[in-house]
């Protein structure tokens, strides 16, 4: 039976709640109507049929994404779900296709997603670009923190709190490469908690927000208290607020035994913990990107000013066939070009060249590997400098 791509409709909902569960969970959940009439919408899932049935669906999330500085339009792919007897077919590899068409159209120059099969997103044009650190911490080890230096008050959140908490989570990310700028339908269950399943906290400090901690609890693994925590947001302006929040965490010791949360080495937590409390959690994600239009995304993302650079490339996207061919990559003033025709002397495909874009991947390393092709050293110490920068990474999953 010939398979058909199309955008939801409302009387979907339910079928597309069961194949995610079908697909995701080992316990299913029941359909929460208000909850999924919260979340993306319609016009922003597509599904893929057979007849009458569903077979496979997914989302894309309007988000942006912090690259030098800059908010880079991007498309946040979720929830790939495809029916254990439709897989194989190409079910997935089609409804991406679309996917890339659409956010192309929409202007969201790259996409990015958090990987279950690495091999289909590679196919189709993703890479691994950026990491989640996520590392787990026995909470006796933050018992000890020293009380924030000025006055921080910790309250829990409440619906008046989230603009406040936009604007915060903004001037905090944009600074991180590769962090998150949330669109309008993602993120306020996320920044504010949910009663009975997400607590929310937030810091004050001379009547405005500081900080911002949202957590859940969860059955331990283990014998170590009665639950886990799970951060799903920490972040603060300043060393005060950061301990006035995890010191909320702190006080849960002994009834909670462990908290997982992610923070990146430059975050205050490593400095203030001993060097054997912090450890990777067993999980462990990365995420992938690729550049939707490549063009678009050169010119979306920041550059260091004093950077001045020409490279000869030859793109390689068999999905996205807008971005193949000869071009030549120009930075000046902060600014990034990428036209076509050149000499086409680098080789390399879509997918390389994203993990390029975020900084996650060194063109040296890339060409002793043999993934990037024809560049000598002059290319390869201009790429480095167009994208040169710390390592990429996010705070949310989505």
């Amino acid at each position: 039976m010939a398979l058909q791509v199309r955008t939801a409709r409302d009387d979907d909902r339910q079928a597309l709640h069961d194949l995610s569960q079908l697909a995701f969970a080992a316990r299913p959940a029941p359909y929460d109507d208000a909850n999924d009439r919260g979340a993306n919408p319609l016009d922003r899932r597509l599904l893929a049929t057979e007849g009458e049935r569903i077979v496979g669906r997914l989302a894309v999330w309007e988000l942006g994404q912090w690259f030098g500085g800059r908010r880079v339009p991007m498309g946040g792919v979720s929830g790939v779900a495809v029916a254990p007897d439709a897989r194989g077919r190409g079910v997935a590899s089609t409804l991406v296709h679309e996917a890339i068409r659409a956010m192309r159209d929409r202007g969201e120059v790259v996409s990015s997603l958090y990987p279950m099969n690495h091999t289909l997103y590679r196919r189709n044009g993703w890479e691994v670009a950026g990491s989640y650190p996520e590392q787990r911490l026995d909470l006796r080890a933050l018992t000890p923190l020293p009380r924030p230096d000025g006055q921080v008050d910790v309250r829990p959140t409440t619906e008046a709190d989230l603009p406040a908490i936009r604007e915060l989570h903004e001037a905090v990310s944009r600074e991180e490469p590769g962090n998150l700028s949330h669109g309008p339908e993602f993120g306020a269950r996320r920044l504010l908690g949910h009663p009975g399943i997400q607590e929310g906290y937030v810091a004050e400090a001379n009547g405005r927000l500081t900080g911002l901690l949202v957590a859940s609890r969860t059955d331990p693994a283990d014998d170590r208290g009665f639950y886990t925590i799970t951060v799903l947001q920490l972040l603060a302006v300043d060393l005060a607020s950061e301990l006035a929040l995890l010191r909320v965490l702190a006080a849960q010791y002994p009834v909670a035994g462990t908290v997982t949360l992610v923070t990146p080495p430059q975050s205050a937590l490593p400095m203030l913990v001993g060097e054997r409390d912090l450890r990777p959690a067993d999980r462990g994600w990365c995420w992938m990107t690729r550049l939707v239009d490549a063009a678009g995304a050169i010119a979306a993302r920041g550059y260091a000013p004093d950077v001045t650079a020409e490279v000869h490339l030859h793109l390689d996207d068999p999905v996205a066939r807008w971005n193949t061919g000869p071009h030549v990559l120009r930075v000046k003033d902060g600014a990034g070009h990428l036209e076509p025709g050149g000499r086409g002397d680098v080789r390399l495909g879509i997918g390389r060249l994203a993990s390029l874009y975020t900084g996650w991947a060194s063109p040296h390393r890339l060409a002793r590997l043999g993934l990037v092709t024809g560049a000598d050293a002059a290319d390869l110490a201009a790429l480095d400098r167009v994208f040169a920068g710390r390592l990429p990474w996010s705070r949310d999953f989505f």
